[in-house]
């Protein structure tokens, strides 16, 4: 039984994937965006919303489910399991090359968090994500 669901988001654009670092904290991994699902929340309307709380983007593109992957890692001594459901977002408008984006709702209730968000090719981000978000890279189209 996982301990959390997770929504993650594969967007990409112009063959290049989205990812972010935290530059206040620059030992943090690249990620992808995405979060924690809310009680009772549809996974599609979580990966939206995750989405916007942390690009500053809506999507005017649909998710579409891509793979679910269970990512385990120790904390403090005990095995914790991530349920993830990754989503596609396949992006047509025109965005910057790289933009700064604070999420104003972190999942510990803090001060809010500084994103720097930019394109990387699909490639490149199979070696430098972290956190085992790019498990399922291979299931892009």
């Amino acid at each position: 039984m996982p301990d959390a669901q997770k929504v993650l988001i594969y967007a990409t654009w112009r063959g290049r994937l989205l990812v972010f670092d935290e530059p206040d904290f620059p030992e943090i991994k690249l990620q992808v965006p995405g979060g924690t699902v809310e009680r009772g929340e549809d996974l599609a309307q979580a990966a939206a919303r995750e989405f916007a709380e942390e690009t500053g983007l809506a999507l005017s593109n649909l998710l579409r489910p891509l793979a679910i992957d269970d990512y385990r890692f120790i904390k403090n001594g005990t095995t914790i399991c991530h349920r993830r459901h990754y989503y596609h977002a396949a992006l047509a408008d025109p965005y910057p090359d790289t933009w700064l984006h604070h999420e104003m709702t972190p999942f510990d209730g803090g001060k809010p968090i500084l994103f720097r968000f930019f394109w990387m090719d699909i490639a490149s981000a199979k070696t430098e994500l972290g956190y085992g978000m790019q498990n399922c890279l291979i299931q892009l189209p």
